[in-house]
């Protein structure tokens, strides 16, 4: 069985305070024009969520697995390049 790991969703522009509350309990930050989310989810509710960006209408830029939980090292990165 595998454990979560922790990605980082990445969608085009910043999305409004009430698009906003749908990603409740997770990290929303703001780079530029982009949209960063960032959580821990196992592959079931990594799913989920990017349903979740699809249903909204929101464009997906980039989803990737930053590192992996919990048994990470400090400054292990997992992830595509």
């Amino acid at each position: 069985m595998r454990t979560s790991s922790i990605y980082e969703i990445r969608i085009a522009g910043q999305l409004d305070e009430a698009t906003i509350i749908a990603f409740t309990g997770l990290e929303v930050a703001f780079r530029g024009q982009v949209t960063v989310i960032t959580g821990e989810f196992d592959q079931a509710a990594l799913h989920g969520l990017l349903e979740r960006i699809r249903s909204l209408g929101l464009d997906l830029v980039e989803a990737r697995r930053v590192r992996v939980s919990p048994r990470a090292h400090p400054g292990d990165v997992t992830g595509s390049s």
